[in-house]
């Protein structure tokens, strides 16, 4: 879901909360075929390129490409020597992502991009881990088999964030989707209880127009 108001136009103006012209290759891609809106925002994508930066971040994994949107934000944060893995279970999303990242000059060598179930490629992942940061944005009732995977992976300081984690209003009984049912609200509902958990993290649910979770581990425990 997309909102163009007033304050994502000051934001814009201020910040710079606008695609470069890489990343409107994308989202003009995605508008082509009607997807546009299943992907993040500009202003989402600088707050994953404020906390790859900010938190020293060089080893991603990404749950969900769509077309490389968030995939290639990420890369653009990340240094040189930076590698982002990200997981599509669609072979024809998997496809348009590798097109528009190949087009890509910042992409280069950062982005790995996997086609496949996405628990089986993640367990693929483990040796090159442990991870700085995992980003969720895929199927919502997978989130807490992510989340699993993420908390063994991820190393001490690093950072889970999930996407969509107000799951369109529906966490508090005002859905505006059609389609979420009780199973995703079970899921997403654990999802944030658990990474609110203060003896483990230290987080917070950005209120963005689809909520973004962020969580930062204290330790393996």
């Amino acid at each position: 879901m997309r909102v163009n108001t007033l304050q994502e136009k000051y934001l814009g103006e201020v910040f710079g909360l606008s695609d470069d012209a890489d990343l409107l290759r994308v989202r003009e891609r995605m508008a082509e075929v009607g997807l546009e809106r299943m992907s993040i925002a500009a202003s989402e994508a600088r707050i994953l390129q404020f906390l790859v930066r900010g938190f020293g971040v060089k080893k991603i994994v990404e749950f969900g490409t769509l077309f490389g949107y968030s995939a290639l934000a990420m890369a653009q944060a990340l240094p040189a020597d930076g590698r982002l893995y990200t997981l599509e279970k669609e072979p024809k999303h998997h496809a348009w992502a590798k097109e528009t990242l190949r087009a890509s000059p910042v992409a280069g060598d950062k982005i790995i991009a996997l086609c496949g179930d996405a628990n089986e490629l993640a367990a693929s992942l483990v040796e090159r881990g442990p991870f700085d940061m995992v980003f969720i944005d895929a199927n919502k009732t997978g989130y807490l088999d992510y989340l699993d995977w993420a908390e063994q992976n991820v190393r001490p300081g690093g950072l889970i964030v999930g996407d969509n984690t107000f799951l369109w209003g529906a966490l508090w009984g005002e859905p505006q989707r059609d389609n979420i049912g009780a199973e995703q609200v079970r899921v997403m509902t654990e999802f944030n209880a658990r990474l609110a958990d203060p003896t483990r993290y230290n987080s917070i649910l950005i209120p963005t127009v689809e909520g973004m979770t962020v969580a930062q581990r204290y330790s393996r425990t």
